[in-house]
């Protein structure tokens, strides 16, 4: 199937990047949607987006949509506008009938009656986009981490800077199963390619403790961990503005899913994590 024009939302974060550089030679044209100006390995980049008639009228003739909009750590802490109001901006904006697929970037246990505002959120708007009537496939990811070279935030905040101690939210020992940024680009570049729709977990092939993902990520067994307990991590949220008590919440559960379906749909390899950080 070959694609003219895709549109990529939330194109400046750690998947869009990845994604953008992915699509060269995949589709004619990729329109990065942005709320700041920044360059972009895309055709073009159109910024404040959700007020861009230009914008609007990208979305309207695109082939595709990737919506990567909606952060677990959105400005001010505000979940609604980050998740659902660019997701209404988006099917508020589709006109097109030939309009092939929206992609959409969603979290593992996203729930419309989930008490955590980001997964109430997350669920939604996959709620909006399924009920839109265009083609749609969401992927439900865990943690996602990128190589040493490009780590993303999540494990950037499980390094350790200069030798010291991590601080783990939690007792350590929650179930995580991380999966590999290169590993989510490419089930998203399969899905601009193959008609199928649907909610797919997307999980990495490895389940193991947050502290041994801490171990991992940092190439060291015997590294010092610090844990919050989760009282005092829940009580920290309250007057913290960079730690929203949803992100708490995400850190402090079980983050694993089950590939199997996206895997067989979309023909992927995943990748183990051990197999990108551990060094020889």
């Amino acid at each position: 199937m070959e694609l003219k024009t895709v549109v990529v939302t939330g194109a400046n974060g750690q998947v869009g990047k990845q994604l953008l550089a992915a699509l060269q030679g995949q589709c004619q044209a990729s329109i990065a949607l942005v709320r700041n100006s920044i360059e972009l390995p895309a055709t073009e980049v159109i910024s404040d987006w959700r007020n861009s008639f230009k914008a609007r009228e990208a979305i309207s003739k695109a082939d595709a949509i990737v919506h990567l909009a909606g952060t677990l750590k959105p400005s001010r802490g505000d979940y609604i506008s980050a998740n659902i109001k660019t997701t209404e901006a988006i099917v508020s904006a589709l006109s097109n009938p030939q309009t092939q697929r929206v992609i959409f970037l969603s979290y593992v246990g996203a729930s419309e009656i989930s008490s955590n505002a980001y997964l109430s959120a997350k669920a939604r708007s996959e709620s909006i986009l399924r009920s839109s009537g265009c083609p749609c496939t969401i992927f439900r990811c865990t943690h996602i981490i990128g190589s040493p070279e490009n780590p993303g935030l999540t494990a950037v905040n499980l390094l350790s800077r200069n030798g010291k101690a991590v601080t783990v939210l939690g007792s350590g020992q929650q179930q995580v199963a991380p999966i590999y940024l290169n590993d989510v680009v490419s089930a998203i570049i399969a899905a601009l390619h193959q008609r199928h729709n649907g909610i797919f977990d997307l999980a990495g092939t490895e389940c193991l403790s947050m502290d041994d993902l801490v171990k991992l990520l940092n190439s060291n067994n015997t590294i010092k961990i610090n844990h919050l307990p989760p009282l005092i991590a829940r009580f920290l949220s309250r007057f913290a503005r960079d730690l929203p008590s949803a992100l708490v919440e995400v850190m402090l559960a079980d983050s694993v899913g089950n590939s199997q379906r996206a895997v067989e749909r979309f023909n992927l390899t995943l990748t183990p994590l051990r197999q990108i950080w551990t060094t020889t």
